[in-house]
């Protein structure tokens, strides 16, 4: 069905159960990054394809919102499909909820899907559009009525995380969860987030492409953990070593008659971003709430321990073995004339890190991305935009792993053929951010936008600058984007704590061009201590060479120039053992000093 057809089927039900707007998320009850194929209903309406954006139909228009990173492929998608596009970040496009207040009359009501939004934005749409005589309901999701032939819903296995891999146990893990309960003064913890219960109770599942987790809800009392979720995925064994930690599996549908009988004047800890209307209604009215923007489990999973760390550290030896592999493969494939394109460049990586030991599945879908695909932020191949790799030009690759010793994300510009000045100008300025972030020394308790103005200044310098931020949490073995702590502009109040693991990733984009990304994994640790405090810094743990034929020296430090041959000296020692014995020259050439 084309997607006006479903705009037309769409705009009936409307006028039939007296709306005049629904709103259509990228989300999930549970507030998910990355959105199981049952749920995808924004895709289904509008036929935009990006990972985040909001859907938004009226009786008379229809809009698409989306960020800076998928502005050229949204604008792609949308074409002739009755949705227009909002560039959802410059100055002049207002936000879903303003526009909604200046295009709708007073008594209109807007549809929101009371499980696909968290309480927290229903509460932000409410403030914008008091006054206005605008009406809200959260009972009806329309889109999920008409779509014909719906994904089911996901149902791989649930399987235990064992200590050996995790660091500790699933008791231990509830015992200080129910401290900072007790701190907090909560009789229940609910979580929906499906990262922090797999990580709470260490269970593992496939119930969302790239990401080992298992659609679930947990409420964490002070002496007993109920688990809803589908029963079927749990065999005996599992479920019997849940029970032994206190956890009672319950189907997953039981979550809201539990909640409704939970004690009248009982006291539940929950995050309103991410706990669903649905849910937050289901809570009996006496019952207080105690809410918080950083739940236990996100804080405590985010610090990494030192099983965690050691894992991920070889882990990113043999994830960077496969990287120089590919890198290899790649270039040698385009050097002689053979048709590789962006979407078998994908394939191909995946083949490398399978063939290392421990490896599940990516980490996301990977970027491949050739030439003026490049300078959008967050392509992805498909059928319709598979692009020979050229060989002329800038190509970047952007791919990750899930390793049950952790979780890896890694970007790299190549140069193909002879670079431009102006490539080599940009590859370099991105370089000196990146080394910045890397090299960089900061009071314990900084934040992360304080950070991001090192990976800007050269940029700045020059009158650029990039729209994304330069780094993100990375799970073990979870998502490999993870709270609370980045390196960004937007003022995240929270610290960059030793056991973090953070991604440095600056860039640069010219639309219809290029762009450039260079991202490595970094591990906040403790460094010194004087009379004026502690001192942090990261140490670098992803391993793989970067691309000295776009270095220009001129432009760099002598300190720049020794982190990159120090860095690269690093890399081929590391690596070369692993690396098939065709491969040893040509890294030992990739990383000789500048």
């Amino acid at each position: 069905m084309e997607t006006t057809d479903k705009l037309k089927q769409l705009r009936q039900y409307m006028t039939d159960h007296g709306l005049s707007a629904l709103v259509v998320p990228s989300a999930d009850p549970h507030q998910s990054e990355y959105v199981a194929e049952h749920w995808q209903a924004r895709q289904w309406i509008s036929g935009f394809t990006g990972s985040a954006g909001t859907a938004v139909v009226t009786r008379d228009r229809a809009g698409l919102w989306t960020d800076f990173r998928y502005w050229i492929q949204a604008e792609a998608q949308l074409k002739d499909s009755g949705f227009e596009l909002f560039r959802q970040g410059e100055p002049d496009t207002p936000a879903v909820d303003a526009w909604l207040a200046k295009t709708l009359e007073e008594g209109d009501t807007i549809a929101l899907a009371g499980d696909l939004f968290s309480r927290s934005q229903v509460k932000g749409y409410l403030k914008t559009w008091e006054g206005t005589g605008l009406k809200v309901e959260t009972g009806l999701d329309p889109v999920a009525e008409l779509w014909e032939n719906r994904p089911a819903m996901p149902a791989s296995p649930a399987y235990d995380f064992e200590v050996s891999l995790a660091g500790e146990g699933r008791e231990d893990k509830l015992a200080r969860i129910r401290k900072k309960m007790v701190k907090s003064r909560a009789d229940y913890y609910l979580i929906t987030r499906l990262e922090e219960i797999a990580w709470a109770l260490n269970l593992r599942g496939a119930d969302v492409d790239c990401t080992p987790v298992n659609i679930a809800f947990a409420l964490i009392g002070l002496e007993a953990v109920s688990l809803f979720m589908d029963k079927a995925k749990l065999d005996e064994g599992l479920e019997a070593a849940l029970a032994r930690a206190g956890v009672a599996c319950l189907e997953y549908g039981a979550v809201i008659p539990a909640l409704e009988a939970l004690p009248a004047h009982g006291a539940v800890l929950l995050d309103p971003a991410s706990v669903n209307v649905r849910l937050w209604d289901a809570l009996p009215e006496s019952c207080k709430k105690i809410e918080v923007k950083v739940g236990p489990v996100e804080a405590l999973k985010a610090r990494k321990n030192a099983v965690e760390v050691n894992h991920l550290t070889d882990t990113l030896v043999r994830d960077g073995a496969a990287m120089v592999s590919f890198l290899h493969w790649l270039e040698t494939q385009v050097a002689s004339g053979k048709r590789i394109t962006e979407v078998q460049a994908g394939d191909q990586v995946k083949e490398f890190r399978a063939a290392q030991d421990g490896f599940v599945d990516n980490s996301f879908n990977p970027i491949m991305a050739q030439g003026a695909h490049s300078a959008m932020c967050h392509y992805s191949a498909d059928a319709a935009s598979d692009a020979r790799i050229s060989t002329q030009g800038l190509f970047l690759t952007d791919s990750g792993g899930q390793y049950l010793t952790g979780t890896t994300d890694i970007t790299r510009t190549l140069c193909f053929g002879e670079p431009t000045r102006a490539q080599k100008r940009d590859y370099t300025l991105v370089m000196k951010g990146h080394i910045a972030v890397a090299t960089a020394r900061f009071p314990a308790g900084t934040r992360g936008c304080q950070l991001d103005t090192l990976a800007r200044q050269a940029l700045w310098q020059a009158g650029m600058d990039f729209g994304h931020g330069t780094g993100h949490g990375v799970g073990f073995f979870l998502s490999v984007h993870e709270g609370p702590a980045r390196i960004s502009p937007f003022p995240v109040d929270v610290a960059m704590e030793p056991g973090m693991v953070i991604t440095n990733e600056p860039g640069l984009y010219r639309e219809g061009e290029y762009g450039i990304r260079l991202e490595n994994m970094v591990l906040v640790k403790e460094d010194l201590e004087t009379v004026f405090g502690k001192f942090n810094r990261f140490d670098t743990l992803t391993l793989c060479h970067f691309e000295r034929a776009l270095l220009d020296t001129v432009l760099m430090t002598p300190a720049e120039i020794q982190w990159v041959n120090d860095y690269h000296a690093r890399v081929f020692e590391s690596l070369s053992p692993l690396v098939e014995d065709s491969l040893v020259e040509w890294l030992r050439a990739k990383t000789q000093p500048l």
